[in-house]
């Protein structure tokens, strides 16, 4: 796993400085704050959740579907759709589940109270060839009218039997449209709300912090921190690969865990950050992406951070010299 400290020492001011925070519903549940302030930044972070889902969705469907003959034991059938429920948010961030919509969006005030919402289509995928949009909202799943407590386990059945038909709402006027499944590795990617750029496997799923994307400058560099997870989940993990629905677009609390007892026994190393290094450029380019970029990462966390540059005995990951060099020389052997 990427698990570079960056900027501690300025972390550690950020969070106990006036801005400070101690978890990611304080300013909802002070009873002094400013309503229309706290609806605004509630709206931001959902906001913010959706795009970051829909940045990695759409990269990560490319390596997921390209890679799925490397990936045995995690093949899921899929449709490219992630789908999260305003029932699923804290009651008190509940009215701001529409800002995980797209800008230009327009819904009617009487839409049901326990709806799921379409927040990321990827590109390629069957939904989005077929002409499913994101912000659409859902009527209802295979002929059947659905609810929160069910939703989730109808898409599975219909992902099981790799046929989807979907009606939905969109612009106050119904759509329908029937899918086709999609064989791709069942690791969904999804953000993660953290202030350090870091990236994370648990064996079943993908963590991307929401830093990351405004830590890196090229999406190069997202897809091999995609491809690096990815080759920890299918080659250092006995976690299971999880349903597409599983995956959430909307994760204010989902982190890391422990999947499967066995992982407990996992331990770090810095010869298996390198193999997922040098695998992870292989997924990447296999996908169709380019990775010459892609060890620029590691040149901008030298930056903030020049410890990191050189092997240590008190870190179990390579220096950044090494693995920017390694991917580099990668890079070359595979044109």
């Amino acid at each position: 796993m990427i698990r570079q400290i960056i900027l501690i020492f300025c972390i550690s001011l950020f969070l106990y400085s006036c801005a400070s925070w101690k978890d990611n519903s304080f300013i909802l549940h002070n009873k002094n704050y400013d309503i229309d302030e706290a609806f605004l930044q509630s709206n931001e972070v959902i906001s913010s959740l959706a795009n970051a889902s829909r940045k990695m969705h759409d990269i990560a469907w490319l390596i997921m579907r390209e890679n799925r003959d490397y990936c045995p034991n995690a093949r899921i059938n899929a449709f490219g759709i992630m789908v999260s429920s305003n029932m699923e948010l804290d009651s008190k961030m509940r009215d701001s589940f529409f800002a995980a919509a797209p800008i230009n969006k327009n819904y009617k005030s009487n839409i049901r109270s326990d709806f799921a919402m379409i927040i990321s289509v990827a590109k390629g995928s069957s939904a989005h060839k077929a002409g499913i949009e994101e912000g659409d909202i859902l009527l209802s799943i295979n002929e059947v009218a659905y609810n929160f407590s069910n939703y989730k386990n109808i898409l599975k059945i219909a992902a099981d039997n790799g046929y989807l038909k979907l009606s939905i709402l969109r612009d106050n006027k119904e759509y329908n449209y029937i899918l086709k499944s999609e064989v791709i590795c069942g690791y969904p990617v999804q953000p993660m709300i953290s202030p350090i750029p870091n990236a994370y496997a648990d064996g079943s799923k993908i963590f991307i912090t929401i830093a990351t994307l405004d830590f890196i400058k090229d999406d190069q560099e997202l897809a091999f921190l995609i491809g690096h997870e990815l080759a920890h989940n299918i080659l250092h993990f006995n976690g299971k690969g999880l349903p597409e629905i599983d995956g959430m677009p909307l994760p204010l609390d989902d982190k890391p865990s422990i999947r499967d007892i066995s992982d407990v026994f996992i331990f770090q190393s810095g010869a298996k950050e390198i193999e997922a290094d040098m695998l992870g450029v292989e997924y990447v380019l296999r996908a169709g992406l380019k990775q010459d970029k892609a060890a620029n990462y590691f040149r901008r966390l030298s930056i903030y951070m020049p410890i990191l540059m050189n092997d240590s005995i008190f870190r179990m990951h390579p220096g950044n010299v090494k693995r920017a060099a390694k991917i580099e020389e990668k890079v070359k052997s595979m044109k």
